[in-house]
């Protein structure tokens, strides 16, 4: 089952700390190399007290085919950052008077033509509640991305996708949801998205080095995303990967581009009033009662953001009440979220855990020198420093394995998989993936029947199923 995509992060951090020394930055410069010299980080890092920016530094290529390096202005695809900017135009739509949280779907953008569009309302597209799923898993925009560069081209496939539970009922993180809100900004403004985008906030803060960049654009600035894979190669994402830039992210930017919209969200009004600022800062939740001086004299009130897609990592991390700022871009996957805990673990002066190589490259290397059956019987002994909190990394890792055709090698790290998460269908989705590939058809119809057992509604486990029935 291919991996999805990265998604969007919302921290609230508790930092103690007034000033950075030249300590404080140096040690912050030794750790940013420590994660170059382990391919955990290429790009570029940023931090800013509430006057200046006080540190910031580049490190990798933008290029690691052409060896181009990475500069201050390069620019990086910042996924689901892009949801804070969609964000801002509703907010803004609501400053207006020209949308309420509480305006539905049938008011405001009929999708779906049915009870559902009087059911979902912005406040649940805004907070993943609204049932929507996500239009990266559907086929037609996967195998043809370049046809659905518009929000009514996504919408025209969104709205085929059933719902997965009643709106108000659950949440479920969801990329089709902020394509229905920059349908609703459309339609609203009589303006495509990218026109709002730019005339709403990136023109009015000159944030001129930001904005949608597509596989065909010729931007000779732009960072290509890359994938460390297993034995230390880095493979491109440019080529393979679905790269549209829509309102639920994947646009480009940046550091010192959003330090901008960082420095307008904390000291000015022009792009929305205190308290349409105070609305957004608290994600919608109109029950804080509480000003924007207020919300900014808490010492432990902040915002961060975080997002990625293979080959991309990006955060932007707001500590209001401690008044900086911390911005990672990076175009190697998991590039920013492997440092901001210990950035700021650095910058309050506390001890962090030492960076180690990836868990990927340390499973290699393991295999390489021990064998696939050895790492198999030992994998307890030998992961005992890599915290295997869900299904999902050593899921990547042996995909990295598979893309190489190391078929031995992927096929043992799915099986460890299955024992640490014998109840997930999708850790047997992959090893019967990974034993089909390899002609073992016994063994793949097996693992594809179990995962369709902890799993019903898993479509590509049935289809494998009578795929190997027929042969």
């Amino acid at each position: 089952m291919k991996i999805g995509l990265l998604f969007l992060l919302f921290l609230i951090l508790l930092i103690q700390t007034n000033a950075f020394s030249q300590n404080n930055l140096k040690e912050l410069d030794n750790l940013l190399n420590d994660a170059y010299k382990l391919d955990l980080f290429s790009g570029v890092v940023l931090v800013a007290d509430k006057e200046n920016v006080q540190f910031l530094k580049t490190f990798g290529y933008a290029d690691w085919e052409n060896q181009t390096k990475n500069l201050t202005d390069t620019k990086f695809n910042i996924g689901s950052i892009g949801k804070l900017f969609t964000q801002i135009l509703i907010a803004q739509l609501i400053q207006e008077g020209k949308l309420n949280l509480t305006d539905n779907l049938k008011l405001l953008y009929p999708l779906y033509n049915n009870e559902y569009d009087e059911k979902i309302t912005i406040k649940h597209l805004l907070g993943f509640s609204a049932g929507l799923g996500d239009y990266f898993m559907i086929e037609e925009f996967e195998m043809h991305p370049d046809n659905y560069r518009s929000v009514d081209a996504l919408l025209s496939i969104i709205k085929k996708q059933p719902l997965l539970y009643e709106p108000g009922t659950s949440r479920e993180y969801s990329n089709s949801s902020y394509v229905v809100l920059g349908g609703i900004i459309e339609k609203l403004t009589g303006k495509t998205y990218q026109e709002n985008l730019k005339e709403r906030i990136l023109n009015p803060l000159a944030m001129n080095n930001s904005g949608f960049i597509y596989k065909d654009t010729k931007s000779t600035s732009a960072a290509k995303g890359f994938i460390i894979n297993p034995d230390g190669t880095k493979e491109s994402t440019y080529e393979r990967m679905p790269n549209v830039p829509t309102p639920a992210g994947g646009m480009f930017s940046t550091a010192e581009d959003l330090l901008k919209l960082d420095r307008s969200l904390m000291n000015d009004n022009v792009l929305l009033n205190d308290e349409h600022k105070v609305l957004l800062l608290n994600r919608f939740n109109t029950d804080i009662k509480i000003s924007f001086a207020e919300l900014l004299a808490k010492p432990d009130f902040g915002m961060g953001v975080a997002g990625g897609s293979p080959g991309w990592n990006a955060v932007y991390d707001q500590n209001v009440g401690n008044k900086y700022t911390v911005i990672i871009l990076s175009n190697f996957d998991f590039g920013a979220e492997v440092l901001i805990d210990r950035i700021n673990s650095v910058l309050k002066e506390e001890k962090y855990p030492q960076l180690k190589m990836s868990a990927g490259r340390f499973v290699y290397e393991k295999i390489k020198e021990k064998g696939a059956e050895d790492f198999s019987a030992n994998y307890k002994e030998y992961l005992s420093d890599y915290p295997i909190e869900d299904d999902g990394m050593l899921n990547r890792i042996g995909y990295q394995f598979l893309n190489k055709g190391m078929m031995d090698e992927a096929i043992a790290v799915f099986i460890i998989n299955t024992k640490y998460f014998p109840d997930i269908a999708n850790t047997y989705d992959s090893l019967g993936e990974a034993y089909m590939l390899k002609g073992e058809k016994k063994l793949a119809l097996e693992n594809y029947k179990k995962s369709l057992e902890l799993n019903p509604n898993n479509k590509n486990a049935e289809m494998k199923i009578n795929e190997l029935k027929e042969e």
